[in-house]
């Protein structure tokens, strides 16, 4: 979470670093590269409480997040009492919706794929968290199997891979899609397509309760189911 903070700080401050010092920061973790990104942004993030306070306060606020950063990129284990400390600071400014919201997945589906591609998805994980014995973000269970298992109310989770990739795909309007794809857009954008002959009863909501991590194992878990039930 701390990470993904100092990463919006980072974009907040790119107007006001050159194109020039850009490319000096975050190139390694060696003695010297945390040297000279330390002195580039020290030049750009001017700390002069005698001519403007409010913008040195600013400052200060934005280089200590960046040094976090540059810390946590490099290694750097904090301590319990640093943990707390950040977070009760996060949690002066933010509210629980907030910090879930800053780690959850989103909407965006060509983003999550392209966050995807870095992460490895435990099938074993995933099938915890689709049969609900392992929480989602802010600890609610999901409700998967409760409808996947019930072909009344949603398609069955067995044969979902087969299924994808023998029909689904083959449709006019998924050419071009790639399976990960096709998946990752019917949990977190559901009404985009549904599936003839059942009804818009998935909610729209896993955007905003699945880690990258999270969604990923659920991926892996779903990519696993591969054998149709007797009669499909």
């Amino acid at each position: 979470m701390l990470k993904k903070l100092c990463i919006l700080i980072l974009l907040i401050l790119t107007p006001v670093l050159s194109a020039a010092a850009q490319d000096d920061v975050f190139v390694g973790c060696a003695a010297e590269d945390l040297r000279r990104q330390q002195e580039t942004f020290a030049h750009f993030l001017v700390l002069d409480f005698e001519t403007d306070v409010a913008v040195a306060l600013a400052n200060l606020f934005r280089l200590g997040a960046i040094y976090q950063s540059m810390a946590l990129d490099c290694g750097y284990a904090p301590n319990n009492a640093e943990v707390d400390m950040m977070l009760e600071q996060v949690l002066d400014y933010a509210s629980l919706d907030d910090l879930i919201a800053a780690q959850s997945v989103g909407v965006d589906v060509d983003e999550i794929l392209v966050e995807l591609e870095a992460i490895y998805g435990d099938p074993l994980t995933g099938q915890l968290l689709y049969n609900g014995l392992e929480p989602a973000l802010g600890g609610s269970p999901l409700g998967c199997a409760g409808c996947h298992e019930n072909e009344a109310i949603a398609p069955f989770t067995a044969g979902t891979w087969t299924r994808i990739n023998d029909i689904r795909l083959r449709l006019p309007q998924f050419a071009d899609y790639s399976h990960r794809q096709f998946l990752v857009e019917s949990i977190v954008r559901p009404m985009d397509y549904i599936t003839p002959d059942y009804a818009e009863v998935m909610p729209e909501i896993y955007g905003g309760q699945l880690t990258i991590q999270q969604l990923a194992d659920l991926v892996a878990f779903l990519d696993s189911q591969d054998q149709l039930l007797e009669g499909e």
